[in-house]
Order: C-alpha cells, then structure tokens, then sequence
C-alpha cells in the first residue's frame, strides 16, 4: 500500500537544481468531450465509443507518457478494472496489453483526502498540488497526461499548469452535464497543433496555449480537486 503526508507524492526524489522551465516535461490534458462541450452527463456518467482503432490509439498513448494524474474518485473506478483484466477470460490481447500498460506505467493520485491504494505504481499527492504538480514535470522522463477527474481537471486548468490539451470530441450531444470549462477562466488563445480523424467520427484536436510560455508555473491555494 502506498500513501504519503500531506504536501508529498510518494517516490519523488530532489529536484536537481541545474533544471529550468525549458526543460520540463510537458503536462496535458486528455479528455473525451461532447459536441456541446461536457465531458460527463448530468449523472455523471460517459458512455463514450471504443473500438480497435481507438484501443489501438489509447495503447500508443499510453506507451508515449512517463505518468498519469487523477483525481481520487476516477483513480479508484480504475483501480478496481485493470488489475483484473488478465485474468478476464473474455479479455482479448490488445486489452490485456493494455493492462499490463496501465500496472507499469506512474499514477499520481490527487486526494485532499486521506488516501491508500494497493495498486501498483501508484503515489497519492495531497497538500499545494500546484507546486506537487511543477516537481513532477521537473522531473527527467516523458511527458504526463491527465485523464480524468472533472474537478481536479478544472483547477489544474485555473493553476495554468496545463501545456497542452488534447480533447477528443465524440459525436453525441448531451444536453447537460459538467462543462469542460468552469465558467470565470481568463480569455485564453489557443493554436491547433495536432488532429487525428477515427471512423467512428471521433475526432481528436490538440491545442496549445498560443500566447503563453510552455511550463509557466503559476502559484496557486490548494485544490480541492475532490476527485
């Protein structure tokens, strides 16, 4: 079981001091969402599609980034699926791959809350997230992708800790829901720096902030990511 104080995230060593902000690894958001901009309906459910193209671009994801950040609640839904399915005896090799993905790859699990987990990998971070968050991409490695929990996403989005945002429109309409976007954020531009069409009608968008230097850390209070 792995937990830790509050202000620490278990296994991170000294920052060296000799790193500066054009060395840091990149944060992104990565984020299913709606044509009318929720990223989950008003019962705060998804029911986004998957198909092999898609699990094949989620492997390749997975395998690009150096770590994964939560919020506590998502981090527990997905700590109770992927250490099972191995052992799933309808579980096919691509998602067995992926679980095995999912087992080695850094997860940061951010709680206010008192945390433990047994799954693998996985350190929980609690106390000035924002500055939890800059030690992380300060540290040597790939770039981190965080992808899910709504509140947790949404103030990392007020702290401007996220360099880029990859959001993966899907052909459906909610009607309602939790916004992508809290209402309040600062007019903000942003460039279109990748996308990729699926057959399902998927289609992912890359965007960065157009008028911001990248890995600017802004301080900022404790979150209450509640996630």
């Amino acid at each position: 079981m792995q937990s830790c104080p509050a202000g620490i995230a278990v296994g991170l060593k000294p920052l060296p001091e000799s790193i500066g902000v054009d060395q840091m690894r990149k944060l992104f958001l990565h984020i299913g969402v709606s044509v009318d901009g929720y990223i989950e309906d008003e019962n705060r459910q998804l029911d986004w599609p998957a198909d092999e193209e898609w699990t094949q671009y989620i492997s390749e994801l997975l395998g690009s980034i150096g770590g994964q950040i939560y919020g506590r609640v998502a981090h527990q839904s997905l700590a109770q699926f992927w250490p099972t399915v191995p052992a799933q005896p309808d579980a096919g090799a691509a998602l067995v791959e992926m679980a095995k993905m999912m087992e080695a790859s850094p997860k940061y699990v951010v709680t206010r809350h008192s945390y433990v987990t047994d799954w693998t990998n996985s350190h929980v971070i609690r106390g000035d997230v924002a500055e939890e968050i800059r030690k992380l991409k300060n540290l040597p490695g790939k770039d981190l992708a965080l992808f899910a929990g709504a509140n947790l996403a949404q103030s990392v989005m007020e702290m401007g800790l996220f360099d880029e945002y990859r959001l993966v429109v899907n052909p459906i309409r909610l009607g309602g829901g939790t916004s992508l976007f809290r209402p309040g954020l600062p007019r903000e531009k942003f460039a279109l720096v990748n996308s990729r069409r699926f057959a399902s009608g998927l289609l992912a968008l890359t965007y960065a902030p157009a008028d911001r230097e990248p890995s600017v850390h802004r301080s900022a209070p404790t979150a209450d990511s509640g996630a």
